[in-house]
């Protein structure tokens, strides 16, 4: 992280700058699409996938297509890093250059988000058992505090117009409100 005041970059999460003692920040706005982002955690935005410039390290995250180049961002679709040179844009989004991501955002919907991909499996096993047509992304835990112990998370997808049958069924399951669609893949 850098000091918004002096310049000198901060190891860690502290509250104050070691260098000057200026109160660091945490509530921010991504530089990109101008969503809330907590600077001092986040490691990308997870509205439009751009890298969080406080908390990339100077040899940053590397393309997962390109690994001699640089990531810039995260597909809001699968979580994949993408460097200029791969990525695509859908509005202020970012998507990795595969065709079906750009449907995926108009056309399809967040059911839920899960921790841990066994918690996702079964939510998905159960719309597919009642004929709903699903798709899971493993993405990489925007929030740094937490990567250590939650590497990433995993988001259910369903079409637009099989959303309130999704709903109905992660209820069955005793899926509530808290997670459910709360994701930048929504379509605007």
């Amino acid at each position: 992280m850098i000091c918004n005041n002096c310049g000198y970059k901060v190891q860690g999460t502290p509250s104050t700058c070691p260098s000057c003692g200026n109160v660091m920040a945490t509530e921010g706005t991504c530089g990109s699409c101008g969503n809330p982002l907590d600077i001092q955690t986040d490691i990308y935005c997870q509205a439009c996938g751009a890298l969080n410039p406080n908390l990339t390290s100077e040899e940053g995250i590397v393309c997962d297509t390109h690994i001699e180049n640089r990531a810039v961002g995260y597909c809001v679709v699968c979580g994949k890093a993408v460097c200029e040179e791969c990525l695509e844009t859908a509005g202020n989004r970012l998507i990795c250059d595969d065709p079906q991501h750009r449907t995926f955002l108009n056309d399809w919907k967040v059911v839920y988000t899960f921790d841990f991909e066994y918690e996702a499996a079964m939510l998905y096993a159960n719309l597919e058992q009642n004929d709903i047509e699903t798709q899971a992304f493993t993405k990489p835990n925007p929030d740094s505090s937490e990567a250590a112990s939650l590497p990433t998370r995993v988001e259910v997808l369903v079409p637009k117009n099989k959303y309130e049958e999704a709903i109905e069924v992660a209820k069955m399951l005793g899926l509530t409100g808290d997670d459910s669609n709360e994701s930048s893949t929504e379509g605007e």
